[in-house]
């Protein structure tokens, strides 16, 4: 007896969480996850006390049907540890890609069009704002290459979906509202899917199972795109675009509670990305509470007293920043506050120390602030001491009184400043990234499964 052949008898419904599943792509996203160097089939079942046992299926079936859509835990820490680790050197060897000569980018861009002219993008509604940030920047990428690109969202017509259909943040979009009802092979298997969730996360795992059964992927995260590809699952690494950043405000946002209580020389709502020296706060976070965090700026809360901070330390009982609600003010807000600082803070949440490309890129370092961060994975293309500084959270405090009151500390600023302005200044990134994503579209569409 195969470990696939305990699975639902039913080709019409694999799963009371995922209904519309048939049996074939169960199996197909189960294979997949076998093939994952991060699962284990005993950890599995020790993380989750025989549950599998108990409901006399497979490890692989009860992770994909039952646990991922919970939720709940598919991998032990250590093994996520050990596995990001090991990636980390192979997803960021890889040489950046030369810029596309214009012409042949135009004919490449032709092609792909004349097959595929018209995309959807698609997020959930009721999600955290940042993702639908996310599906705007992804949509511009696309009409780079001149397609016809629509924002959709789970209230559209599902009979509608073209051929070409991607889905940023999967654990959002199939799981709130009528999102639920686009869980189904139709749609999940012809997708692809922008997964923005870390590995050890709960909302990592209810993304697992459209993740497992799409198309292909696109991945924030280098360590996890090189982790799916590994499993033999169409992987990419894609980033959102980012550029320096002159305002972000909306009239809306100046009713939010959080603008009144910025000190008066930082509510200017334009704001000049290389005017470095002048700004008036010395260090900003934006971020949720976390117990590594809390620890953090508790032991260094004399430091920050000293200095001219601005701290948002969101309590988790707030849930996510949605869009429908004053909240969606806060990533502006955020973006807002790192341009008027000289120093744009990231501190990891926990002990995985993920490049937090929306902290550290889209907010800080489009708004001409200069990034310091704890230690974080290896990043293909944005190096610390070349576009960042990276220290442990202990000496952190010493980093930024340094950087900031410090004549040397103040000219190595201003030569990371710099590169980090020469980086996001140029559009040439942005064709790069454009022709790579036609490129991997164009191979899963034409290609067979893997």
């Amino acid at each position: 007896m195969t470990k696939f052949s305990r699975l639902a008898k039913s080709e019409e419904s694999a799963s009371p969480h995922l209904p519309q599943f048939s049996r074939s792509l169960a199996e197909k996203s189960s294979r997949r996850l076998a093939a994952m160097p991060l699962f284990s089939d005993k950890e599995y079942r020790e993380m989750h006390q025989g549950a599998a046992d108990g409901l006399g299926v497979d490890t692989f079936y009860h992770a994909l049907c039952y646990g991922a859509p919970q939720g709940g835990p598919l991998f032990k820490p250590e093994q996520i540890a050990r596995s990001l680790a090991s990636a980390s050197g192979s997803s960021i060897d890889e040489p950046l890609p030369a810029a596309p000569v214009l012409s042949s980018f135009e004919d490449r861009a032709g092609t792909f069009r004349a097959q595929y002219p018209h995309a959807s993008v698609y997020v959930s509604s009721l999600g955290n704002t940042f993702m639908k940030e996310i599906a705007g920047d992804l949509a511009l990428d696309l009409r780079r290459a001149g397609l016809d690109v629509v924002i959709r969202d789970e209230n559209s017509d599902i009979a509608s979906m073209p051929p070409l259909s991607i889905v940023v943040a999967p654990h959002e979009f199939f799981t709130l509202g009528a999102g639920k009802e686009w869980m189904r092979d139709a749609v999940v298997s012809a997708s692809f899917i922008y997964n923005t969730e870390q590995l050890h996360t709960p909302w990592f795992a209810k993304a697992m199972p459209t993740i497992l059964a799409s198309q292909g992927v696109f991945d924030i995260s280098p360590q996890a795109a090189h982790l799916f590809g590994e499993a033999g699952i169409p992987a990419m690494h894609l980033e959102p675009g980012a550029t320096l950043q002159t305002r972000w405000l909306e009239d809306v946002d100046m009713d939010h509670p959080l603008f009144d209580a910025l000190p008066t020389n930082a509510k200017g709502q334009i704001f000049d990305p290389g005017a470095w020296v002048g700004r008036p706060i010395d260090v900003s976070f934006f971020g949720s509470e976390s117990a590594r965090r809390e620890s953090f700026f508790g032991r260094n809360a004399a430091t920050f007293a000293k200095l001219s901070s601005f701290i948002y330390y969101r309590r988790q009982w707030h849930g996510p920043i949605l869009d429908y609600t004053e909240g969606r003010s806060l990533t502006r807000l955020a973006g807002h506050v790192a341009g008027h600082s000289k120093i744009s803070l990231n501190i990891h949440r926990d002990e995985f120390p993920y490049f937090e490309w929306h902290r550290m890129v889209r907010q800080g370092m489009a708004s001409g602030a200069l990034v310091v961060t704890d230690p974080c994975l290896p990043h293909p293309h944005l190096r610390p001491g070349e576009h960042f500084f990276e220290e442990e959270a202990r000496h952190i405090p010493n980093l930024l009184e340094w950087l900031i009151f410090d004549v040397d500390g103040q000219r190595d600023a201003q030569r990371v400043l710099k590169n980090t302005a020469d980086l996001l200044s140029s559009n040439e990134a942005d064709f790069v990234r454009t022709d790579a994503i036609l490129s991997f579209l164009s191979k899963q569409l034409g290609g067979t499964e893997p």
